[in-house]
């Protein structure tokens, strides 16, 4: 299965990170339509094709997808999508 791997240091610290990631997955919910909820620092997240998590901690920033080949297509759109939110939120 294809996937997403992107990763980013950032000086906010947890809680903010943490903030930040919301603001993240709230984009990606309302432009792809994924259900998300937290397991203690990861923000795990699924929809029909694709899967995953944002983990957080006061440093840093991980983002991990699992892409069906179905969606295979719309990879790079998902991907940049990510990259969007991600330098609004934590800067380029």
């Amino acid at each position: 299965m294809p996937s997403i791997r992107i990763e980013r240091e950032h000086s906010l610290g947890l809680a903010r990170a943490k903030k930040a990631v919301d603001k993240v997955a709230k984009g990606i919910q309302d432009k792809f339509e994924v259900e998300a909820s937290w397991n203690k620092n990861t923000l795990c997240f699924e929809r029909a094709g694709v899967d995953g998590e944002i983990s957080v901690s006061a440093n840093h920033v991980s983002v991990h997808a699992n892409i069906s080949f179905l969606l295979l297509p719309i990879k790079s759109a998902i991907e940049q999508e990510i990259h969007k939110y991600l330098d609004r939120e934590f800067g380029d």
